[in-house]
């Protein structure tokens, strides 16, 4: 089961500029990342993708192995940003209804965590450096409405009832580095909330960690960890026009 988990990873599809000359979401090998935080392992982390530039047209869309109705889950990212404004989406994942289920953003001094809607947040006021990768985690349960944030494995944030009774529902799209709806009316997207900078070890699963488990998945073990929902893989996907 493990190794068809494996082998189906989860899809990744490169929405590219329509322009052939434009920038493209690029994959990048991790052999000389490891002075700067990554632990890239041959079997997992070799890889990164590559957002080059803050651009509405460049994004990943992510197919998760199981369906997305959550009541709880716990979702884990290694990041290595080169610019961040007032909201800059590392990942989200949104409905018709609601285009903001869950979110996972950096704002200038700050990560913000979004769960059920914009109303329900987690702040924490921790830096990421730029140009250097930091590992994040975030966790959420419905029953008691607990979210946590957590950076290099140490809790930096954490509260309850918060979109509590909540189940995310399933339907949705995932999607890497620009949220769902962005500025438009039909689907555009916004290029001041992209993501610019490189992301890798992206991971969810439908339960929230023990803190054993999130110190292990930022750990030098990291890139062998892989989520139930959506894990990183080898795969490299396919790439597609929007």
């Amino acid at each position: 089961m493990q190794l068809l988990a494996v082998l189906l990873g989860a899809l990744w599809t490169a929405a590219l500029a329509e322009d052939s000359h434009d920038y493209e979401l690029m994959y990048l090998n991790l052999d000389n990342e490891i002075d700067n935080g990554l632990h890239p392992t041959e079997e997992r982390c070799e890889t990164a993708i590559l957002f080059p530039m803050r651009s509405k047209k460049i994004f990943g869309s992510v197919h998760p192995v199981r369906p997305m109705k959550l009541e709880s889950f716990s979702a884990c990212i290694w990041v290595k940003a080169t610019d961040v404004l007032n909201k800059t989406i590392l990942f989200s994942y949104g409905t018709k209804r609601n285009p903001y289920e869950i979110q996972l953003y950096l704002s200038h001094q700050s990560i913000v965590f979004v769960v059920g809607g914009e109303e329900n947040k987690l702040v924490a006021d921790t830096v990421v450096s730029l140009g250097r990768w930091t590992h994040l985690c975030s966790t959420w349960d419905s029953a008691s409405g607990r979210v946590t944030l957590w950076v290099h494995g140490e809790q930096v944030a954490t509260s309850v009832d918060v979109a509590a009774g909540h189940v995310v529902p399933e339907g949705g799209i995932l999607q890497l580095g620009q949220e769902k709806n962005g500025c438009c009316v039909g689907g555009g997207f916004d290029e001041t909330l992209s993501f610019s900078g490189r992301l890798t070890g992206f991971n969810i699963w439908d339960r929230v960690l023990s803190n054993e488990e999130i110190g292990e998945s930022g750990g030098a073990e990291s890139c062998h960890i892989r989520g139930n929902v959506v894990g990183w893989g080898t795969r490299k996907g396919s790439l597609s026009k929007i």
